[in-house]
């Protein structure tokens, strides 16, 4: 078999911070933190292309926003190269990493070209302040993230694409309805059976019911409510709470309770996930990415299912 792996993502999927060693310092850290090289070879994306012989084809990148990531796939899909790297490998995967809401991407005129940056209050840039005071909205992107999950499905699906998608490190409830749900709250009490959850907890995704029971709730040629949400296939651990990387590497090194902090990653320690796993040498001290330790258990996470498709 001569497969292909092409990863989206950011710093996590890149590699950032792979270099780190116990006795680095920091101003030698941040030369190397990026290499390439380093980065292609202890990221978990170059562990599991190396344990499966596969050719990696990567567009994550440290600091990167979804929407850049987005945009990078839809340039790249756009090309004839992808008609060739189907004649070419006999199986291609996409792992997708998706990464905070609180970031952005815009074309800057000042600088001639598109500028990636963070929402922050801290952030030097007024732009960046504006936007986050008046146009960052959390549910709303994470709305936005559904919808782009959904249509990349369906793309992969229709090129006979393989793709797997992974939270990061923040959890997101991907079936967070949009305000006009709130008009079916009568419906759905109206309809609630002895075993369906509250329609609060409902609407937050907190509920853990068998198979059935969801099929029953979800049904959208029944239900009305039901037809705004369309759970996003192919999303690793999608009935897990919490199921993004951050918090299963907390997990599985002995973290009792994880919090839902939601971690920016812009070098502070924002949650005790982060506090917890850099104590076990899990993530580094100085930018907080994970380690060649950290890697390895995240490559040791998705390989059962980077392994399926092959």
């Amino acid at each position: 078999m001569n497969p292909l792996l092409i990863t989206f993502g950011c710093s996590w999927t890149y590699g950032v911070g792979a270099s780190y060693t116990n006795d680095i310092s920091v101003t030698e850290y941040n030369k190397i933190a990026w290499d390439q090289t380093i980065c292609d070879h202890f990221s978990f994306r170059g562990l599991l292309s190396k344990r499966y012989n596969l050719i990696n084809k990567n567009f994550s990148s440290g600091g990167s926003s979804n929407q850049r990531q987005f945009r990078l796939a839809k340039e790249f899909f756009s090309l004839r190269e992808i008609e060739q790297l189907k004649d070419k490998f006999d199986k291609i995967l996409v792992l997708w990493g998706i990464t905070s809401t609180a970031r952005n991407e815009m074309w800057s005129l000042e600088s001639g070209k598109l500028v990636n940056f963070f929402y922050s209050l801290q952030d030097d840039l007024k732009l960046n302040k504006y936007l986050l005071k008046f146009h960052y909205d959390h549910d709303h992107e994470v709305r936005s993230l559904r919808t782009e999950m959904h249509h990349w499905n369906t793309f992969f699906k229709s090129l006979n694409i393989d793709n797997l998608w992974f939270d990061t490190f923040n959890h997101h409830n991907y079936n967070l309805p949009g305000p006009e749900i709130l008009e079916f709250e009568n419906l759905y009490k109206t309809a609630q059976g002895s075993d369906w959850p509250q329609w609060e907890n409902f609407l937050k995704n907190q509920f853990i019911v068998n198979q059935e029971i969801y099929d029953e709730i979800t049904d959208r040629k029944r239900w009305a409510w039901a037809k705004l949400i369309q759970p996003v296939e192919n999303l690793l651990f999608d009935r897990e709470n919490p199921r993004d990387l951050l918090s299963k590497l907390a997990l599985q090194n002995g973290c009792q309770s994880v919090d839902d902090q939601y971690h920016k990653s812009t070098w502070n320690i924002d949650s005790n996930r982060i506090k917890y796993l850099k104590n076990c040498k899990i993530l580094n001290p100085i930018s907080h990415h994970p380690t060649q330790l950290g890697h390895k258990q995240i490559a040791d996470i998705l390989s059962p299912y980077v392994g399926k498709f092959l």
